[in-house]
Parts: structure tokens; C-alpha cells; sequence
């Protein structure tokens, strides 16, 4: 697998100036097949990782070293050295590889992620790197311990972060159906006494994963919770994602949304931005239909 050329480089470099541009010159100039090495930002760590440039989040990473900005500011500000983190829906790893780095080899990341291809991807991403502080689950995060079906997503499709637990009475597509096991946030952080960080993206099963963490939540083990809450797929499961955010606000956590604006955007890109500046209050989830909330106790 080859490492980015000379002019790919020079790309990248002018799509990090442009926050919210980029997805049209990523559009027109940057190749969207084939397979790079390639490396997050140096103010993200600088992982390196296996970029399917089919794939839109790799690509996007791949010749921008960020995603979602605000985001991931947001996520490293709560990453302590030596700290504990868990990365439920990791996919092929960004978030894991971004926390791995800033913990340190004396921190433990967990990395859980039901569907066996990313699985193969983050494995290899982290041997990539040599990150033993990173420790893989390959299971989804729900309500309780079990076997559960997975709809994975269809490799010809550029957006790849789509895998799901299917609803009830839903037949999977033939080849993207996987038969995973399922675990519980609270049992596999059971002989932490603390999690500094929680990052959920789990595609419309955030009432589950929630529920899962009820004990973690009263004992206030989880200091910070990034969530990215996925409305529509809630209300097909007849779940109003309302109830995600009174569980939290219930258990006593303050909640915030982080911004995605242009603005927001384009501050993100300096690493030494006051979180303040990305963060809105947390009725603002409601203009979103994808929003990022984190929640501190």
C-alpha cells in the first residue's frame, strides 16, 4: 500500500485551509479509488491508517488529517494522559487512533465495533501504529449481553459509518448481514473506577447503548459523554430521542451541543481554540439532524 504522492500532499494542505469547501475540491481534484497510507493531523496525533479512498469518512481524513472539526476538538479536550476512553462504533478507528496517542501507552482505549470489516480494518490500523493501549471488542454496545443482528453497509456506497442493528422484522441485504454479539457498557468497564471519555456513534441504537450504562451513570463513572444522536433512525425504532437526552440530564449530567456552523468549523481547525467556541446550548440538538452532544457530570 503505497504512502500519498508529492502533489496528493500539496492537496491535503490546501484542503485543511478550507473547513467547509472541501468537500467540493475533495469532489473535483482528490482520487476516489484505490488504497493510501494515510495520516491523521500532527495536532491529532498523527496516526497513521489504511485509507480506502472509496470510502467518503477515510478519503475525507485522508486528505484533510480531520473530521468533524469541532468534534474531535472537543473529544481530545476531555482526553487525559494515562486516561481511559471508550470508542463505541469505532468503525475503522478515527476516533480510537486520535485518543491512543493523546492517553499515552499508560491509558487503555476500548474500541468496540460490531461489523467484521471495519473490525479488520481498526486491527490492522492499530498494528499500524503499534498502539497497545488500544483494546479491540468486536461487538455491538446495547442494552444487554447477547446476539444480535447487524445490517452492515454496502461497500459500494461512499458513506460507510452506516452499519445498524436491524429493526425487528427487517431482512438485512444478503452478504451485509452479520450475526454479532452484544455487550453492555457498564460489564466491560466494570473494574474501571473511572472513564474519562465515552464517544457513542451508533446509528439510531443510542437509547440502548444508554441503557447499558445506567449503573456507570448513577455512580457518575463516565465523565464526559460524546453522542452523536441519530433522530431519524430513533423514530423508525418508535423511540423519540428525547428520551436520550432527559436519561442524561436525569442522571445528572450537564449537556451541550457541539456546534457545526461554518464558523465553528473553521475555528476547530486551530487546535488551541477554547472549547467554549464550539459548544452551543443543548436545546440547539433540535436544529441538527445529525447533532453531537456532550455531556459532563
Amino acid at each position: 500500500m503505497r504512502e500519498l504522492y508529492r502533489r496528493e500532499r500539496a492537496l491535503r494542505g490546501l484542503l485543511r485551509l478550507m473547513p467547509r469547501g472541501r468537500y467540493r475540491l475533495l469532489d473535483a481534484l482528490a482520487p476516489s479509488r484505490g488504497r493510501v497510507i494515510g495520516r491523521l493531523a500532527g495536532d491529532l496525533g498523527a496516526a497513521r491508517f489504511e485509507a480506502d479512498l472509496a470510502d467518503a469518512l477515510s478519503r475525507e481524513v485522508c486528505f484533510t488529517g480531520i473530521y468533524e472539526p469541532p468534534v474531535a476538538r472537543v473529544f481530545l479536550r476531555y482526553v487525559p494522559r494515562d486516561g481511559t476512553v471508550v470508542d463505541a462504533g469505532a468503525n475503522w478507528g478515527y476516533f480510537s487512533l486520535i485518543a491512543a496517542p493523546a492517553c499515552g501507552p499508560g491509558g487503555l482505549v476500548i474500541a468496540l465495533e460490531p461489523d467484521p470489516r471495519h473490525m479488520e480494518t481498526l486491527t490492522r490500523n492499530l498494528a499500524l501504529n503499534a498502539f497497545t493501549q488500544v483494546r479491540t471488542v468486536q461487538a455491538a454496545a446495547a442494552a444487554a449481553s447477547g446476539i444480535v443482528t447487524l445490517s452492515g453497509y454496502d461497500e459500494r456506497d461512499a458513506n460507510r459509518g452506516v452499519s445498524r442493528l436491524a429493526a425487528a422484522g427487517e431482512a438485512p441485504a444478503p452478504g451485509r448481514r452479520f450475526e454479532v454479539p452484544a455487550v453492555t457498557i457498564d460489564a466491560i468497564t466494570e473494574s474501571a473506577a473511572r472513564i474519562d471519555v465515552i464517544k457513542i456513534d451508533v446509528e439510531g441504537a443510542e437509547d440502548l447503548v444508554l441503557q447499558g450504562m445506567q449503573a456507570g451513570l448513577a455512580a457518575k463513572r463516565y465523565r464526559a459523554i460524546l453522542i452523536e444522536l441519530h433522530p431519524p433512525l430513533l423514530r423508525e425504532r418508535g423511540v423519540d430521542p428525547d428520551v436520550c437526552v432527559r436519561r442524561l440530564a436525569e442522571a445528572g449530567y450537564r449537556g451541550w451541543t457541539v456546534d457545526a456552523s461554518p464558523a465553528a468549523y473553521r475555528a476547530a481547525i486551530d487546535p488551541a481554540v477554547p472549547i467554549e467556541r464550539l459548544l452551543r446550548p443543548i436545546e440547539a440538538w433540535r436544529e441538527s439532524p445529525w447533532p453531537h452532544l456532550l455531556w459532563l457530570c
